[in-house]
């Protein structure tokens, strides 16, 4: 598995994951912004040439927000998304990155649990938050800390 900072032709690929994966799926056009934009902190696991990881975010020195993050079905619970989150920190320090936001549905608890075991914290709940179904937000906080380094 090779994990490296996505590129343009990876945003159909991103967009077909986004609809195996989530209920308000993202079209490829909003994720070639991602990939584009100056901030954006796009990075994609790929394995034989397969896309089965990805993560989506921004970063205004000295914070970051992760907008999506997804594995593959048929690659959950083997510590991609984990390896994904750590390089990705690990690479935007150099940006200046000091700290993760993210916001998580309360009733997805595996993602939570990969959440909590990279140390982020919970800090607050954002009530009726998702739809389709309805679902409250968790957010979620990363401070920096040696191990992010």
């Amino acid at each position: 598995m090779e994990i490296r900072r996505m590129i343009a032709g990876d945003a159909p690929m991103v967009a077909e994951l986004e609809r195996e994966v989530f209920s308000d799926p993202w079209c490829e056009k909003d994720i070639f912004f991602y990939i584009c934009m100056n901030g954006g902190m796009c990075y994609s696991a790929v394995s034989e040439g397969r896309l089965i990881a990805y993560i989506i975010g921004r970063v205004i020195p000295p914070e970051g927000e992760i907008y999506r993050i997804a594995t593959a079905p048929g690659y959950r619970r083997r510590g991609i998304a984990y390896r994904l989150l750590d390089y990705a920190a690990k690479t935007e320090r150099g940006r200046g990155l000091e700290s993760l936001f993210l916001e998580v549905r309360s009733r997805n608890v595996p993602a939570r649990n990969l959440y909590h075991a990279y140390g982020f914290r919970e800090i607050g709940l954002r009530k009726n938050y998702y739809s389709d179904p309805t679902d409250d937000a968790v957010v979620m906080l990363r401070a920096h800390s040696a191990d992010m380094v």
